[in-house]
Parts: C-alpha cells; sequence; structure tokens
C-alpha cells in the first residue's frame, strides 16, 4: 500500500453520509429568504443574510438539484484555469460568460482566479507552519489584496482568506468570504475550497505521519464563513423550486490522487494535475471545432471521475 492509498483510507474514515451540501445548500435558502432581509447594491434586489455560517464536509461540496444541476463543465474548467494559474479571461470564458463582465478598462485579466492567489508562497506557507508546529495558529492563506482596492474595481475578490487548525488530529479549514452569491459563488466555491482542504491535507499528512511526527492524522471539517450571503432577484423562483421540492443528489468529491506533492522538499503539481489541465485544455479544441460535437455535462462529470471519487 503506497502513501496516496493511505490518505485515502484515512479519508473514507471521515465521511459522513447524512451530511451532503444539497441538503445544507437547500435549508441556508430557505433560511435566509425566511429572514426576509433585502438590500439592493448596484440597484440589484437581493435577499441576504448577514455573517453566515456553514460547515460543509469537504468530502461532499456538490450541490445538485432537479431544478438546477450541478454544472460539471464548469467546474472542470474553473478548476484548470486555477491549476494553470491563468488571470486571462478568455480561457474561463469557453465556460462562461460571465467573467467577461468582470474585466477592467484597459485589461483582459481577472483578478478572482485563486490559483494565482494561493498556488505559491501561500500554499508553501500553510504546510510549512503546520508540518513544524501542528498546535500552529498561522496557518493563512490570503486570497483578497489592498491592491484590488480600487475606484471602479469590478472583480473585488470575495475570499478573503483560508485559516486552517490541527486539534484532536483532525485537520480544520474556515473559509472567510466579504461577500458570497448563493448561485454563481457557493456552488463552485465549495467544491474547490474542499479541493483545496484535501490539498493541504494530504501535503501535511505526508511529512507529519510519514515522518513520524503524528500517529495519525484525519481530515476535518470545512467551516464557510460568509460576512455576506445572499441571492438576487434573478433567482428568487429557482430558490423556490429548490426549497419546495425534495429532488437533490448527494455526490462526493474525493481526490484519488495528489494534485501536489513535495519534489527535493518543495511543493510543486504532479503530473495528475498536469494531466488533467492538457485533457481539458483539449476539450477547449473541441468546443471551437464546429466539425466535431462538444462534449456535454456528462462527459465532463466522466473525466473529472478519472480524478475524484464522485
Amino acid at each position: 500500500m503506497n502513501s496516496s492509498d493511505i490518505v485515502n483510507e484515512t479519508v473514507d474514515n471521515t465521511v459522513n453520509k447524512n451530511n451532503n451540501f444539497s441538503r445544507i445548500f437547500k435549508d441556508t435558502l430557505e433560511a435566509i429568504k425566511n429572514q426576509n432581509n433585502h438590500a439592493d447594491p448596484r440597484g440589484l434586489k437581493v435577499q441576504e443574510s448577514i455573517f453566515a455560517t456553514l460547515k460543509i464536509d469537504p468530502l461532499q461540496p456538490i450541490a445538485d438539484f432537479k431544478a438546477r444541476p450541478f454544472n460539471w463543465k464548469y467546474f472542470a474548467g474553473e478548476l484548470a484555469w486555477y491549476l494553470k494559474k491563468d488571470r486571462d479571461v478568455d480561457y474561463i470564458g469557453q465556460f462562461s460568460g460571465f467573467w467577461s463582465t468582470l474585466t477592467n478598462p484597459d485589461s483582459n485579466e481577472i483578478n478572482s482566479n485563486c490559483g494565482s492567489l494561493v498556488f505559491n508562497e501561500q500554499l508553501d506557507w500553510v504546510v510549512n507552519s503546520l508540518i513544524k508546529d501542528k498546535d500552529s495558529r498561522q496557518a493563512i492563506m490570503f486570497f483578497n489584496r489592498p491592491e484590488f482596492q480600487f475606484e471602479g474595481n469590478k472583480d473585488f475578490v470575495c475570499t478573503m482568506y483560508a485559516n486552517f487548525f490541527i486539534r484532536n488530529n483532525k485537520l480544520h479549514m474556515k473559509i472567510q468570504m466579504r461577500s458570497n452569491d448563493m448561485f454563481y459563488g457557493l456552488t463552485f466555491d465549495a467544491p474547490f475550497f474542499s479541493f483545496l482542504h484535501q490539498t493541504v491535507y494530504r501535503l501535511v499528512w505526508n511529512k507529519r505521519v510519514l515522518n513520524g511526527e503524528d500517529e495519525h492524522l484525519e481530515l476535518g471539517s470545512y467551516f464557510h464563513f460568509a460576512d455576506n450571503l445572499h441571492f438576487y432577484e434573478r433567482h428568487f423562483d429557482l430558490a423556490d423550486k429548490i426549497i419546495d421540492g425534495d429532488k437533490y443528489n448527494n455526490y462526493s468529491l474525493k481526490l484519488k490522487y495528489p494534485f501536489f506533492d513535495f519534489n527535493d522538499g518543495k511543493i510543486e503539481m504532479t503530473k495528475d494535475a498536469k494531466d488533467f489541465i492538457d485533457i481539458i485544455d483539449r476539450t477547449m479544441y473541441k468546443v471551437n471545432d464546429k466539425s466535431t460535437n462538444p462534449l456535454n455535462q456528462q462527459d465532463y462529470k466522466e473525466i473529472l471521475e478519472d480524478y475524484f471519487v464522485i
């Protein structure tokens, strides 16, 4: 049994079959609706909750409903975009036209490419802090930056920071958002941050357990804090359908192989991660080639299933 198999076996022991994110998402929509708090930022009507907290199982972060199925294609494209650390809007624009509305004048770049923000010394800092001291309170990575504070910025990064703690031999993660759209944001934030949580866990486990620092280390809980959690008027009817309906699916999202690992003491992207990027890159040629049939949602789900237990 190799180290990846041991990590997978350890992670399996943390799964709570009743803690699926579809149920949490539905309950949160209903709670926001019942609070009946309205606001009109930028003249756009929203229903909102202030200082919201969700406890999420990092192995079950997919919200999938009959009224609003999970978009496997977009998640695959976004994850590849983050791994590439590519801030150019043209790449992610192949998967969603939404991002083109957020570029700033005289720029074709997006600030909110999470990979460009944390797949660097930020990831190194968190992992090394926890390896050196499992009781550390300094394992924090920052997303938003002071440089994004300028008048007219259309893409003011919503994620503030991620904070990681090991307590009682469990690695917990807190994500702090300044603002979070339930539909365009949270449904894809939760899977990505769960991926990030699992990535940090694997890296820390690799050093602390294999080096004999700990007898075991488990994947803990993912706490999602949003100073403002909301959904816009364009989603009011959809929210009602989800709240009133009882049809949702329970999907897991567990990494089969590490996307980051140590190489001569440095954290680097693995071959599996590079292969994943290459596969998603090649699907774009099919999107642009009118002589071929573009891939559908099931096709992208099957690609993801090569790298995740879903």
